[in-house]
Parts: C-alpha cells; structure tokens; sequence
C-alpha cells in the first residue's frame, strides 16, 4: 500500500525553489549561475528537512538527483560525497553504542553509582549525573541513553520509594529526578564531540568551511562548564524544583538487589569495558599517531564484532545510523560544493559586513544567543543544524570572528539548545509525556535552566577558552 502522500508539506520547498532559480537572472554578480542554482536547490531541501514531506534520508536523495541531472554534480562527485568521515564517525559511534546497551555494561554502571551514592535524593541526582556523563562519552545517541538505559532505572527507582504519576506522587521524587536527567542530559551531549550526533554533523560542516576541531580541543574547551553545569544544574533544581523525598535509604538495597540480579560482569560486558577505555584514549592521543577520530571509531567497531559483542545483525538494525549517514553526507557534500563555487565566502563577507565595526565577542554573543532561542521553531536538533549552522558560522567569521571560535561555540550551542521546549529533540518529547512533570512546569524550568547554561557556556566558556589560548 502506498505511504499517504503529504502533498501540503511539499509546497513551501518547491515553491522556495522554484522562485530561487527563476531569479538566477537578478542574482549577485559575484554568484555565478551554477553556484546559485544549487543555492536554490539547498535552501529548498533545508526547508523540506523541517515541513517533512519525506524523512530528511528521502529529501536529500531527491535533492541530490536533482542537482546531478541539471550538471551541478558529476556522478563520481556523489558517490565520493559517501565517503565523508564524519558521517561515517557518526555512524560508527551509532554501532558502538549498540554494544552498551546490548552488553547491559551501561545499566551496570548506573546501578553501581545509585548504590554508591543513593542515600539522599540530592546525592542521587549526582549519582545518576556521573552515570550520564559516562555514557555520553561513548554513546552519542541523547535517545539511546535516555530511552535505553536512564529513565527505566528512575522510572523503576522512584516508584520503588513511592512516587508514581498514576498515583499522584509524582513530586515526591519522580518529578525532580525525570527533569534533572533531561537537564544533564543536554550537559553531557554538549561536554563531548561524541555525546551528541548532532555535534559530529555541526563539525563537519564546519570542516566544509576549512575549519577543523578535534575530539581533545571540544573536550579542553567543553571541560569547565561542564563541570560547573554538573555541579549546578542537580542543586538549583533541588531548590527551585524540590523533592518531597529528602533521603532515599532504601535507593541503596534497590540498586544492591538489581546488581545481584544482573550478577557478575559478563565477558560481553569486560570486552565492552576494554574498547571503551581503549577508544576514549585513542580520542584523547590518537591524533599524535595519525589515528584519527573517525578510524578510532572503526577500530572500536571492529573490535566488537570480532568479539562477538554486537553483530551484523545489530548493525543493520541501527536504522537511525543509515539513515544520517546519507543525509549528512549529502547536505555536507552540497555545503562543500557551496564553499568551492564561493557562495559562502560570499555570504560571510556580505553579511558579516552589516556587522562591520562591531567586537567579534559581541557579535558572537548575539549569534549565539540567536541561535539558541530560534530553537523554539524547531522539533529537532538535525533539521536546525542543517537549515542554520552554515549560515550564521559564515555570518560569524565574515564578521571578524576567529573561525574557531565560531565553529565551536555554535557547536556547543546545537546541544544546548535543547533547553526550551518539551519537542526539542527525542529525550524531551519522551520525558515530558511521562507524567512525572506537568507541561508548565517543564517550560518554565526549560527556561530557567536555559538561561544558567548560557551564562555558563556563554559567558565562562569564553573566559575559559581564552583562559586555554583558543583565542
């Protein structure tokens, strides 16, 4: 039977495009006509990827075809735009975090911390933290983490001490561990290139524009307001957002118990531990041995399947891994493509001019400002990276911004984002219909909670990267 066809959504693209070529003919004399064409097409596929006629796999395919058969790409250049390292390290990081979740390692360690620091709800909150920020390392899924492993242990755990939304308890303890994990789980995707897909595919982009930054530079710069929004974000929600439930004793013997049924580490679980270990090193020295991210990635890979810990199997089941292979490869490939016909010089030099005059700092605190808040016409963070983070990093360097500067911190802007609203991404569309916190008050803490992480990342990250002479 044939897919419904959501003939509506496909106006606004077509129509965007349509206009954008008709106009060739009244284009800036510094465009030529080839580099406008796939302008038109461009733009018409970002908006595409947010009214979704198609998945954005599907839209950028037809988008694709579409610019090969009027002699803007030559076959060989899109079949090589499949190779993209970045979409392949993205991909990668997909395979090994099935290796987490299969293996039971990740749901191992959150019990270990429950029962290690569980006797109050506040030192919960931590323990449940620490365990989040592990995972993000290898897992950058912010779905995966929060869907496979995190909230059914405080789902189960907050019932186990007598909160349960279908009776009403939700505040005594549910409510406040439920949002103070979707809080942390905006810190911990932003603290690591790997803890977030969307971080990985804002890099890339970026690398479209020749700028390149390494796993070790995001995590120095990351470090300290990650720490900090670690240490901040558990106790200004326990103040603003508090408990019923001040002491948790019982959190102890629940974890203790759910150990003992789990028993002993299997081998699946040791080979897990060991790869972990061995590609968060290889991120951190691999670059001094000519191992970059992407290949760590594999190697990781292909030493689970060599192990036995995942299979073929688990790889082609990771549907979202394909799926942002393609996509990402060929909207990276036509913003490279944008870069090389010299739109996007273009662009950053035109626009960046309005801002002429103006400090470089001031000009990236009101991108990056703007391009947190315009998070709110979003439902998720693939479709904003791809239909803004070109435009406003060429902006950001057209108008005097240290291109490192810009890159990265509208990089970390694309996970942080993710405290507005309760459809920001996958994480908040889930928790919020848990019943554990109220709509209201998921937007009001949403934006008090954005605002502490903007001082911190904004506002310390700055000081903070000078501090590590980034800039």
């Amino acid at each position: 039977m044939l897919d419904k066809f959501e003939w509506k959504k496909w106006i606004l693209p077509v129509a965007i495009g349509i206009i954008l070529w008709v106009l060739t003919p009244f284009r800036p004399t510094a465009i030529n006509v080839q580099a406008w064409h796939l302008f038109a097409i461009f733009i018409a596929t970002i908006i595409a990827c947010v009214t979704k006629p198609l998945p954005m796999m599907a839209t950028t395919i037809i988008a694709i075809v579409i610019a090969t058969l009027t002699g803007i790409f030559k076959m060989d250049e899109v079949t090589a735009g499949f190779g993209n390292s970045t979409a392949w390290m993205v991909a990668m990081c997909m395979f090994m975090a099935a290796g987490f979740i299969k293996s039971g390692l990740g749901k191992r360690i959150a019990y270990f911390f429950v029962k290690t620091f569980g006797k109050k709800t506040l030192g919960l909150a931590y323990a449940l933290s620490i365990v989040e920020t592990v995972l993000a390392i290898g897992i950058p899924s912010n779905n995966a983490r929060v869907n496979g492993i995190m909230y059914p242990i405080i789902d189960n755990l907050s019932k186990e001490m007598g909160s349960d939304p279908k009776q009403g308890t939700q505040d005594k303890m549910g409510a406040y561990l439920v949002f103070n994990e979707y809080e942390i789980n905006i810190v911990t995707s932003t603290m690591f290139l790997t803890g977030l897909a969307g971080n990985m595919v804002a890099l890339g982009i970026a690398k479209t524009q020749n700028i390149t930054i390494s796993w070790m530079q995001w995590f120095l710069a990351a470090l300290v307001p990650g720490i900090i929004s670690l240490l901040i974000v558990p106790f200004v929600l326990y103040k603003i957002y508090p408990p019923k439930i001040k002491e948790t004793p019982n959190a102890h013997a629940w974890a203790d118990n759910k150990l003992k049924e789990l028993g002993k580490m299997t081998l699946a679980e040791d080979i897990m531990a060991i790869v972990f270990v061995l590609a968060v090193a290889l991120w951190l020295v691999g670059p001094k041995f000519g191992i970059d991210a992407t290949l760590v990635s594999f190697i990781a890979v292909a030493l689970l399947l060599v192990c036995g810990v995942i299979n073929v199997k688990d790889i082609l089941g990771q549907s979202f891994a394909w799926n942002i292979l393609t996509w990402l490869s060929i909207i990276m490939l036509m913003s490279q493509k944008l870069m090389q016909l010299g739109f996007f010089p273009w662009f950053s030099k035109t626009l960046g001019s309005a801002l002429n005059g103006m400090n470089w700092i001031w000009v990236l605190v009101i991108l990056y400002l703007a391009y947190f808040y315009l998070h709110y016409l979003f439902p998720s963070v693939s479709t904003q990276i791809s239909a803004l983070y070109a435009g406003f990093l060429s902006i950001a360097i057209g108008a005097g911004v240290p291109p490192i500067m810009a890159a990265l911190m509208l990089a970390l802007d694309g996970s942080l984002y993710l405290s507005t609203s309760s459809y920001s991404a996958g994480p908040a569309a889930l928790l919020s219909s848990t019943g554990y916190v109220s709509n209201k008050d998921w937007w009001k803490l949403s934006a008090i909670i954005g605002v502490i992480l903007n001082i911190i990342w904004l506002g310390g990250g700055l000081i903070w990267t000078k501090v590590i002479g980034m800039w």
